[in-house]
């Protein structure tokens, strides 16, 4: 997005956020100055015996964990779990032991659940490694290893630094060969992602126009992406925007959802291009014989400068984040007149 402007509603002005393609590339610089440090993170973790790896977060954290979760099963005979942090201090987990690494995430470093989720496996010797934005944050005291987030709001720097960690890992247990190959190819996307904002700004102010203010939407994606799809109508249309949304995978939409898909209910498919595009697929074939009224949205449309095409599939949530996380909201909030910054509850009210 090159450009900003006002919007007027309900006796706010809004302006609409501008892309800042600089401070964007910077914050990208000092993400990639972080490397260093989580190697020196996997380096230690691999001298300990560890027996699975459990990603334990909360919301929008909760969801980064998802596309590491999605790729590291099916790299790694290592087990691995993704589990929510209030639900493990509640419950604990069988397999989640000294023997076990823990790894969160939170840019406040404060978020109450992954703190209790943190003192907890702390008070039982289990090794943490936590991304956090601040130090000297309560998550961060609490962590055994810290990965400080300098990027101030782009997830796609988050997930660059988890494959730095989880490929680092991978590659000491010989499961992973490109390791080196794959961190440099790493240090070149953010200026394609950069790009790929400015190629979708014609399609997110149609789809934010068209559904900014409707009663309903239906949000649907597969894969590495579906993490992103829970955060974007979760963390952003449910929490910043106070819309009424479902998310749904593409493999269980043909389960119960579909049945409340009519002419006119607002859907969007974000299609992926991992091993799951063919479960988009089929959901883009059966929307048209039903619905007048959705969005398909292929990230196969925006294609990396350099990266090769077996590591392309991983990357396919840095992409949804720049185009959906950012981009798409920043329209919706425009023509919503609705900033992404007003909560009723969350930060105004305790509970």
């Amino acid at each position: 997005m090159a450009f900003c402007a006002l919007s007027e509603a309900k006796g706010m002005v809004i302006k609409m956020k501008h892309f800042n393609k600089t401070k964007y590339l910077k914050e990208a610089e000092l993400t990639i100055e972080t490397f260093k440090d989580i190697e020196e993170v996997v380096a230690d973790i691999s001298n300990r015996n560890i027996e699975n790896i459990f990603l334990i977060a909360s919301g929008g954290s909760l969801a980064i964990m998802n596309p590491i979760y999605f790729v590291a099963k099916q790299k790694t005979k290592l087990p691995i779990y993704l589990e929510v942090a209030a639900e493990i201090v509640a419950t604990g987990h069988a397999q989640l032991s000294e023997n076990s690494l823990v790894i969160t995430a939170s840019k406040s470093g404060m978020t109450k659940e992954t703190v209790a989720m943190a003192a907890w496996c702390k008070e039982k010797n289990i090794p943490i490694v936590a991304l956090v934005g601040k130090e000297g944050t309560l998550l961060h005291k609490l962590a055994t290893y810290t990965v400080l987030g300098k990027a101030k709001d782009a997830p796609e720097f988050e997930y660059m630094q988890l494959f730095v960690l989880l490929f680092g890992l991978l590659e000491k247990r010989g499961e992973f060969d490109g390791y080196l190959e794959f961190k440099n190819q790493l240090k070149t996307i953010p200026g394609d992602l950069a790009r790929f904002r400015d190629e979708f700004s014609p399609k997110a102010d149609e789809i934010a126009k068209a559904f900014h203010n409707v009663p309903y939407q239906l949000w649907i994606g597969s894969g590495s992406i579906w993490g992103e799809i829970y955060s974007l109508t979760m963390c952003v249309w449910e929490e910043m925007q106070w819309l009424k949304t479902k998310a749904v995978t593409s493999a269980e939409f043909f389960h119960g959802t579909l049945e409340i898909v009519e002419k006119d209910t607002p859907v969007v498919l974000v299609k992926t291009d991992d091993k799951t595009r063919s479960l988009d697929e089929r959901v883009e074939k059966f929307l048209p014989q039903i619905c007048d009224n959705f969005f398909v949205i292929d990230l196969r449309d925006y294609q990396f400068s350099t990266v090769k095409t077996e590591y392309r599939e991983y990357l396919m949530a840095p992409i949804c984040s720049a185009l959906l996380g950012d981009c798409l909201s920043s329209y919706y909030e425009f023509y919503s007149g609705h900033s992404l910054n007003i909560r009723r509850y969350y930060g105004v009210m305790d509970y």
